[in-house]
Parts: structure tokens; C-alpha cells; sequence
């Protein structure tokens, strides 16, 4: 895990990462012995793994700071434990420590309010609780002394940094103010470039960010003794502009930077894969983020409710050793009782949050999904109608323009010609409005009310026949009865005409030589009157069967159509009580079945 940045470029951090608030604000020109404190804190500050050490020697410097009198720089110390805290993941720590501090100058009358409300800040923000560390923030800016521009330009930075993914118009009135003080000290204004460079990502800006990007360049480049702090996660951040994606994501895996927070990364990492057009990737990221968070949060709850236990645990001992009473037994009994009660409701109401935001992930995923199909149906619709209405209306328009331009000798057998060509391509455009219209419905079954009676066998055969000028002397149209004459449907006309034709057309279309069958017979229990139309043809390839019947789609994308008959096609028989199917079993061609209730009369 990379460590925390948030304190990085609190207020006078940003001239030397990790360092202490007021390591060079001050110089201090004392006695030998505050020298040598001053200098173990220093190394105890930017090390890993001496805690034990750290504090020790903190205490002493601010016992040493207490007894000269200095309560400014005391009240700094104990913001500056709060942010090692922090730094080293003891969120639960500078909780507590900002209470006390909080507690300690209202004792006393000291006004330094603002580094309490910092070091707050800096915790929650810390824990991902963006909108808690923004209050806390403002509140340090409200109580800064007027005489403290140096922790008023942090306080901007920090709430730049923090609103840059979330609300990054926000954050980009954030980082303008910063920029104003940030102009005379480079450490400040190279801070300022990056994180205008990341509002830019957020944004999704790439014309501002390759201009920041180049500036941060160029002043990294000449103003010597700067750090890297800022370049690598730009870098990250150029790559993904530049759809190297795969590189982009594997450096903000892998960077040794600490340019970003933990929840940050997420956060960039959710921001490329959007990029990436990968909506399931982002919000399985966002999951986990949220995760991410909930763990942080938990982690620091129990921390804070395992001091009380341990503290009940105390004075039930003490109770239990005095025996000075039964009271106090049955005090320290109680008090352990609550503590306990109060862990047990803790971790239900965590899991219960934890269940809830899964079901929650589940809709969202859902919706993401009905929603990125609904996008591509929505492109894919204006691609295919926009061409197939281009088409005739193109022919349209030339034939329109030579019937009607003036001094073109045109013969009563060409203009007919063209009439004709005219009246095809309008009942072209016609069909595909149908279509649409049709796709589009969402009325009911009124619509196709079962209101007629129809004889199969005539229906079926003078469909299939009345095609037969249509096709080539190669193509041999068949019908097949395997129900009597006289055998009736209860049905809509209108609708099964619809259908039967562009299974019929279909066929057609995709047929050069052989035959197309039609077959009538009933289902093995009679309740239903099975229709195959099969033909000769080329078939429909297996990868491609479970997708035939969706809107817009087409096996062929150079045959004519928008790709909605057979989407309209099985809507309709729905809508007369039974459905639409093809026969992947057969492999001579093509064969969709059309199943109808039966009812013989």
C-alpha cells in the first residue's frame, strides 16, 4: 500500500514532503538541548517501523516546550503527531489526539482553533470521508489568524486535492486561489501544476492537461532542487490520454510515488477504465473503493470502541480488587455489559451496511448494463436507419431530378419506369417506419386482437405463392399440409401476415437456388399449430443463432434492412399468444418456426 500523501502538502509541507508543519518556519536559535530534540524528532518523523520511539521523543519535546512557555510551537507538535498518525495509518490516534488538543485550549483560552480543525480534517479525509474533511477544512480557514498566509495557501492546496475527482469545478476555484500565493515559492507552484493537471483528468479535459502538463515540464525543468512530487502520476495521466491504457494503469499499480491517497487511486484507476469505455470494469472498481472505505472507517470505530473496552476492562479490575462493595462489582459488570453490546451492534449494523451497498453495487450494475446495451442500441439504430433511409431517398431525389429538369427528353416508357423506381424506394422507407413503429410499441395485445378466423392451408399457401414472380426459376417454393383443409385458427389476421411475409422475404433474401418450404402441422399435444419456413439457402452461422432475433442486428451488413424484422417479427407472434423460434437443429439453410394457439372450430 502506498503511504498516505494528504499531509504531504498541508500548509508549509509542501517545501520538503513529510516534514514537520513548522520545520521551516521557524529558526530556531536555542539552547544545545532543544537542538538535539528538535533533531531526533526530525528522524524519528520520516521513519517506518519506530512508533514506540517517535512518541516517546514527541513527549519530550513537548514537555520541553511546555515548561518554556512556548504554547504556540506545542499546540504545532501535537498537530504534527496527528499527521504522523495519520501518515502511518492510525487514523483512530489523531482522532483522538485533535479531541484532546481540542479540550486542552478551551482549558486554557489558547485560540489555535485552525490546527485542530486541520488535523480533523486530514483524518477524515484520510478515512475517504470527503465531505466531513471538506467542513473541517473550511473551518480552519475561518479561524486562521490573519497573519498566517502560509497556512491559508496549504489549506486551498488541501482542498483542491481533496474535491479534484469528486467535484472538480470545485476544486479548480480551490487551486486559482492557491495559485496566487503559490507564484513566488516553486516548491508551492509546482504543487499548484499538478494538481490543475489532475482536475484536467477528472474533467476529461485532455486539451488543458497536455497544456499543464508541458507548463509542469518546464518548470520542473528550470527551477533546480525541485522534487518529483507530481511527475509520475502526470506521466500515468498522459498515458491515458494517449490510450496506452494498459501502460497507465500498470504504472499507477506499480508507481513508488506517493503523489496520490489511497482512495485517490481508486478513483484514478475508475477515471481510465471510463476511458477505456469499460463501464463494468469502472464500477467493479467503485465497489471496491467503497469497500475500501467501509474498511478504513470499521478499522478506526473499533479501534476507538476497543480503548473503551480496555477502559471498562480497567475498572472492572479495580472494582473486582477493592470488593469494597457489590455495587461496584455489579458497576464494572454493566459497564463491560454495554461495552460489549455496543461492539455486537457495531459489527451487525456494519455487516447489515455492507449487505445493503452490495444490493445496492447489484441494481447499479444492472442498470449500468441495461443502460451501456440501451447506448450501443441507441448508436447502432442511428447508423443502420440513417443508411438504409439514405438510400431510396437518394434514388428518390436523382429520379425526381431527371423527371423534373428542364430540356431532358424523357420517353413515356422511361418516366413510367421511374414512377415505378420512385413508388419501390417510398415503400421502402415505408417499411422501415413500420418497423420502427412497430419495435417501438409497447401498447398491448389490442393491438393484434385475435379477431379473425382463418383457414391455414389457404392462408399459408396463397402467402407462399404470391411471391412466386419474386424469385428465380432456381428456387422451387413448396407447401407442405399436415392438417386438413378445413382446419381454423382463432387468430390476427393482419399480425400473422406481417410475420409469415418477412419470414417469407427473409428467405427470399437469403436464397439462391433450392426451395423454400413452408410446413403446417399441430404439436405433439394439439395445442399449438407449428409453422416452418425453411429454405436452401446459406444458413445462419452457429456464433451467430442467439443474436438473430435482436433490434438492429443483421447476419449480412451489406443486405438491405435495418435489422428489426425479425425482432418485430417475434414481438408480434408473442402478442398473438405464441412466439417465434429458429431450428438450430437444421442444417440444410435456414428454419424459423412460428408456433400459434390452436383452436379447431
Amino acid at each position: 500500500m502506498k503511504r498516505n500523501s494528504i499531509c504531504c502538502i498541508l500548509i508549509g509541507w509542501l517545501l520538503c514532503m513529510g516534514t514537520p508543519v513548522w520545520a521551516k518556519e521557524y529558526n530556531i536559535d536555542t539552547d544545545s538541548i532543544h537542538k538535539k530534540l528538535y533533531a531526533n524528532f526530525l528522524d524519528l518523523y520520516s521513519s517506518h517501523g519506530r512508533d514506540q520511539e517517535f512518541y516517546q521523543a514527541t513527549d519530550t519535546l513537548a514537555r520541553y516546550y511546555r515548561s518554556h512557555g512556548l504554547t504556540g510551537k506545542y499546540y504545532k507538535m501535537q498537530l504534527n503527531i496527528c499527521l504522523y498518525d495519520t501518515e502511518h495509518q492510525h487514523s483512530d490516534r489523531a482522532l483522538s489526539r485533535s479531541q484532546r488538543m481540542l479540550k486542552e485550549m478551551e482549558e486554557e483560552g489558547f485560540d489555535a482553533y485552525s490546527q485542530v480543525y486541520t488535523a480533523l480534517g486530514t483524518v477524515y479525509e484520510s478515512r475517504g470521508n470527503f465531505s466531513v474533511a471538506r467542513h473541517y477544512y473550511e473551518k480552519a480557514i475561518e479561524n486562521l489568524p490573519p497573519d498566517d498566509p502560509g497556512s491559508k495557501m496549504g489549506l486551498y492546496s488541501r482542498l483542491a486535492y481533496l474535491l479534484m475527482f469528486q467535484q472538480p469545478v470545485e476544486a479548480k476555484r480551490w487551486n486559482e486561489r492557491y495559485l496566487k500565493e503559490s507564484l513566488t515559492f516553486p516548491p508551492y507552484h509546482q504543487v499548484y501544476l499538478f494538481i490543475d493537471g489532475m482536475i484536467s483528468f477528472a474533467l476529461g479535459d485532455e486539451h488543458q492537461f497536455r497544456q499543464t502538463y508541458d507548463a509542469y515540464q518546464q518548470y520542473h525543468a528550470s527551477h533546480k532542487g525541485l522534487d518529483n512530487y507530481g511527475q509520475e502520476t502526470l506521466e500515468m495521466v498522459r498515458l491515458a490520454f494517449d490510450a496506452k491504457y494498459d501502460e497507465a494503469l500498470q504504472l499507477l499499480n506499480h508507481s513508488s510515488s506517493n503523489d496520490l491517497s489511497l482512495v485517490a487511486c481508486y478513483d484514478a484507476r475508475i477515471r481510465i477504465q471510463q476511458m477505456m469505455k469499460r463501464p463494468d470494469l469502472a464500477l467493479e472498481t467503485a465497489q471496491q473503493r467503497a469497500e475500501c472505505i467501509d474498511s478504513l472507517n470499521s478499522d478506526m470505530y473499533f479501534a476507538n470502541l476497543n480503548e473503551l473496552n480496555a477502559a471498562a476492562g480497567v475498572s472492572q479490575a479495580k472494582a473486582m480488587a477493592s470488593r469494597t462493595s457489590d455495587l461496584a462489582v455489579t458497576t464494572g459488570m454493566v459497564l463491560a455489559l454495554i461495552i460489549i453490546a455496543m461492539l455486537v451492534a457495531l459489527v451487525i449494523n456494519f455487516r447489515k451496511g455492507r449487505e445493503e451497498q452490495r444490493k445496492k453495487n447489484e441494481q447499479l450494475r444492472s442498470a449500468l448494463a441495461m443502460a451501456e446495451e440501451g447506448e450501443k442500441m441507441k448508436t447502432e439504430f442511428v447508423r443502420q436507419v440513417s443508411h438504409e433511409i439514405r438510400t431510396p431517398l437518394n434514388a428518390i431525389r436523382g429520379f425526381n431530378e431527371l423527371l423534373n429538369t428542364p430540356g431532358i427528353d424523357v420517353s413515356d416508357e422511361e418516366r413510367a419506369d421511374m414512377l415505378q423506381r420512385i413508388s419501390i424506394n417510398i415503400d421502402a422507407i415505408t417499411n422501415i417506419v413500420d418497423e420502427m413503429l412497430a419495435l417501438a410499441d409497447k401498447g398491448s395485445n389490442e393491438l393484434y386482437e385475435r379477431n379473425s378466423r382463418i383457414y391455414c392451408n389457404k392462408f399459408f399457401s396463397e402467402l407462399l405463392y404470391s411471391h412466386r414472380s419474386k424469385v428465380s426459376s432456381a428456387i422451387e417454393l413448396q407447401y407442405l399440409p399436415k392438417v386438413i383443409n378445413r382446419f381454423q385458427i382463432e387468430t390476427n389476421e393482419e399480425g400473422l401476415r406481417k410475420v409469415a411475409e418477412e419470414l417469407i422475404k427473409n428467405a427470399i433474401k437469403f436464397t439462391k437456388e433450392g426451395y423454400i418450404r413452408i410446413t403446417t402441422r399441430l404439436s405433439d399435444d394439439h395445442s399449438l399449430l407449428l409453422v416452418s419456413v425453411e429454405d436452401s439457402g446459406r444458413g445462419i452461422p452457429k456464433e451467430q443463432q442467439d443474436k438473430i432475433f435482436d433490434g438492429f442486428y443483421k447476419v449480412d451488413t451489406f443486405e438491405q434492412g435495418i435489422g428489426l424484422g425479425l425482432a418485430v417479427s417475434k414481438k408480434i407472434a408473442q402478442k398473438l399468444g405464441g412466439d417465434l423460434t429458429l431450428d438450430t437443429s437444421y442444417i440444410g439453410g435456414a428454419r424459423f418456426v412460428l408456433s400459434l394457439p390452436a383452436k379447431s372450430f
